[in-house]
């Protein structure tokens, strides 16, 4: 009766053993989640900087008086280019199909680590071009 218990015991550690993660894949796996929450958060105004640069576009006339609002709709079209650009590049590092190699997992941490960075950067730029476009417009 003892041996069959522990049979079981192995195979069942074994089980848990190989499903697991290690360490460096739960922390990968935390980054990754901090990076998409992030992208999530600001992806919804992509709607909200096109309706703005429509918005400015009637201010923009040719007279020194225009200058900020076409700095502004400069930087709504920036923000949103960031982002386009942002999203294709993290598809193409980190394929939505693809498994992490355990070998490699070391290099796609640091690799995503300058993602967050980046994505954080886009979040800041999003933000401050938005609330700059509708403080322009009179708007809160």
């Amino acid at each position: 009766m003892k041996s069959y218990f522990l049979f079981y015991a192995c195979i069942l550690l074994a089980f848990v053993s190989c499903n697991k993660l290690s360490e460096e894949e739960q922390k990968f796996d935390a980054i990754m989640e901090e990076v998409i929450s992030v992208h999530d958060e600001v992806m919804p105004k992509m709607g909200e900087i096109s309706s703005l640069i429509k918005e400015l576009e009637p201010k923009t006339d040719t007279t020194t008086a225009a200058t900020p609002y076409i700095q502004a709709q400069q930087d709504l079209k920036d923000a949103y280019d960031f982002m386009m650009t942002w999203m294709s590049d993290f598809s193409e590092k980190f394929p939505h199909d693809e498994e992490t190699d355990a070998k490699e997992i070391s290099s796609q941490i640091e690799l995503l680590k300058e993602e967050k960075i980046e994505v954080n950067k886009l979040k800041d730029q999003i933000n401050s071009s938005i609330r700059n476009a509708k403080r322009l417009l009179n708007k809160s």
